[in-house]
């Protein structure tokens, strides 16, 4: 008997066949053969190179290749929490609210293609560097035969454009530019835009494409992009869903009053119809649901209406005409019995009574009211009043004006939104004039203020007490006014009411206005006005503990 021994090398080691066989003929051969096609077999099962795979976290995208965000590094914003007793000598006129524009068919904005993100595989072999990974993807993207013009319209303005030559990145520079916008001249089908501490984005081009407005993300902070879409006409307001599931979105300009999104996955879900007699004027601002009468009810400032509709469906239920002229901001008492609808132009306070749904009585404001709060054991009402800088609060049993909490005694700060922090007992609101978030204490007293971005809009308390965000329209447009895309995108600011410091801020896009946080705190939600956008933002947990207290 012949013994024939093959050997197979192997990672980690060698491994040793020992067969034996009888050495006659063709049986020999053939398990010979036999042996040898089990030992190739084997060796090609056993040996095979493993499957690449990227790593975690490399963030390739169809549009988009992210870099890994930096969780551990803290954003520093050094702003600095200032006393209210500083008087700026400057004064600072407010801006007037936003009238509805009649809705455009179509739309008078310079056509822009949307930047989508969505996610994709990963090439099979990985490059070596980043440089090398943007480089490979860009060469992915197939270039026109002949250069053409782009205006690109990115934030922040300290940006690079680049192409790929093999696995290097070659800087484009602009052929012209001006105030907000460049002019590129390109045959790439893709290009890698890049700032100083923003996550790179790679953004494909078609020979369509005219002007591309865009935003880099940050490397780091609280808040992580989930997606966008498009929405109706001058989305105003936006309001979270009791279930946290859908969201809805008040029209100012469009003919469309009232739009419902889901979350997962971003979708429009449903449109809200008012009756055909109040669609031509549009003016829908400000939502509020009340969950126990499964009720979503709307205000439309050029009707003098507050109109209702039935949450889960969509009926129209029924309007209410109020007293007040141009009514806008719409509060509920805790047992859904009362509503109360700060009116502009009559500078008046409506009360509505939920089961007649009739208007009860209104009470007569220092000034401009919008933005509105209830103070903790529910007696009294404090309103912002957008004329001064002045928060008034009024006794809900006899109507009567108890005081008016001046801010700044003669200037026009324009106060705008007021919410209440339950952990902290104190009013945090937002002064569009000023650019500033001030902080006002139960019994009336001035704390201090934040320096936020121009124009601050909304604002809201986490469920959890820890962070207060700010939307800020960002500068008026100095040629045209504010009903015009200006020279800069708008932000959101994140204020850490554990440390007192203003810990981030984020690009929005052309006017941020609405916002709202999640009932579960995991997501951040706001409008773009001018942009037609609606945003979505995960937020991550704070690094401090948590606030204690509260009811």
């Amino acid at each position: 008997m012949n013994k024939f021994r093959f050997r197979a090398a192997l990672p980690g080691g060698r491994l040793k066949f020992l067969l034996a066989t009888e050495s006659s003929g063709c049986h020999s051969f053939g398990v010979k053969l036999l042996i040898r096609i089990l030992v190739l077999f084997f060796l090609l099962t056993s040996c095979a190179t493993p499957e690449l795979h990227p790593p975690e976290n490399s963030g390739i995208t169809e549009a988009v290749v992210s870099e890994p965000r930096e969780e551990e590094r803290k954003e520093e914003v050094p702003v600095e929490q200032k006393a209210v007793s500083e008087t700026p000598t400057e004064t600072v006129e407010p801006t007037p609210e936003p009238a509805p524009a009649p809705a455009p068919a179509p739309k008078k904005e310079p056509a822009v293609r949307e930047v989508k993100i969505v996610q994709e595989s990963a090439p099979a072999v990985f490059p070596a560097s980043p440089s090398a990974l943007y480089a490979h993807r860009l060469q992915t993207y197939p270039a026109e035969e002949t250069e053409r013009e782009v205006t690109f319209r990115i934030f922040p303005r300290e940006y690079l454009i680049q192409t790929a030559d093999g696995d290097t990145l070659l800087e484009i520079k602009a052929v012209s530019s001006e105030k907000d916008r460049a002019v590129y001249s390109l045959r790439a089908g893709a290009v890698l835009i890049s700032a100083q501490g923003y996550i790179p984005q790679i953004i494909s081009l078609s020979k369509h494409d005219s002007l591309i407005e865009a935003k880099l993300e940050r490397r780091s902070g609280p808040l992580i992009r989930v997606g966008e879409i498009s929405t109706d006409y001058q989305p105003k307001s936006v309001r979270f869903a009791p279930d946290g599931k859908s969201l809805f979105i008040a029209n100012l300009g469009d003919f469309t009053a009232l739009s419902q999104f889901s979350l997962n996955p971003l979708s429009q879900i449903r449109s809200f119809q008012v009756p055909q007699e109040y669609r031509g004027d549009s003016g829908f601002v400000e939502t509020l649901i009340l969950p126990g009468r499964e009720e979503i009810w709307l205000s439309q400032m050029t009707r003098n209406i507050i109109h209702i509709f039935d949450m889960n469906t969509g009926e129209y239920l029924e309007g209410i005409t109020v007293s007040g002229i141009w009514p806008k901001v719409l509060l509920a008492t805790e047992d859904e019995s009362r509503v109360y609808v700060s009116c502009w132009d009559s500078e008046t306070i409506v009360e509505i009574d939920t089961e007649s749904r009739h208007e009860i009585r209104s009470f007569k404001s220092s000034g401009t009211p919008r933005g509105m709060a209830f103070s903790p054991d529910g007696k009294n009402l404090l309103a912002a009043i957008f004329s001064s800088s002045g928060i008034d609060k009024i006794d809900l049993e006899t109507g009567e004006l108890l005081a008016t909490y001046e801010a700044s005694p003669g200037r026009i700060t324009a106060m705008r939104h007021i919410v209440y922090d339950r952990y902290r007992r104190e009013y945090y609101i937002t002064a569009m004039a000023a650019g500033q978030v001030y902080r006002l204490s139960e019994d009336g007293k001035w704390l201090g203020w934040w320096e936020v971005g121009e124009k601050p809009n909304t604002c809201a308390v986490s469920p959890d007490g820890s962070r207060l965000f700010v939307s800020c329209r960002g500068p008026n447009n100095p040629d045209t006014g504010y009903l015009h895309k200006g020279y800069e995108f708008g932000k959101i600011f994140v204020i850490n009411l554990i440390s007192g410091e203003v810990e981030s801020w984020i690009w929005g896009q052309d006017q941020p206005t609405g916002l709202d946080i999640s009932p579960d705190g995991q997501y951040l939600a706001f409008s773009d006005f001018l942009s037609h956008k609606l945003e979505l933002y995960r937020i991550t947990r704070s690094s401090q503990p948590v606030a204690r207290g509260g009811q």
